[in-house]
């Protein structure tokens, strides 16, 4: 999405993530949101999970509390968990098998 680029690259310009999120303009506001949240959790994928920088690192660059930033990788993690019981459910969950 190009909402999700357009943050992502004022924030590699130095931009701080709530500054970068105010410049793109995005007429439906729920969806906005959607954006903004997804942005945030993409970043703590990258920064704190993939380059192992430490929540207040990454509070420090992005200009977010780290408060925010722990509940957003609570979610992550919530999000993770809900989709993988749901996988191994799926694997239970085939229905009636035709029989020969």
């Amino acid at each position: 999405m190009k909402g999700i680029e357009m943050i992502r690259a004022t924030i590699s310009d130095g931009v701080k993530f709530d500054l970068a999120c105010d410049m793109v303009t995005i007429e439906d506001s729920e969806m906005k949101s959607l954006v903004i949240d997804d942005v945030l959790k993409i970043e703590i994928a990258e920064l704190h999970f993939g380059k192992g920088l430490t929540l207040r690192e990454v509070s420090k660059r992005l200009g977010v509390s780290v408060q925010r930033l722990m509940n957003t990788r609570e979610e992550m993690l919530e999000d993770v968990m809900n989709t993988a019981q749901a996988s191994e459910l799926m694997k239970y969950d085939r229905g009636p098998t035709l029989s020969s």
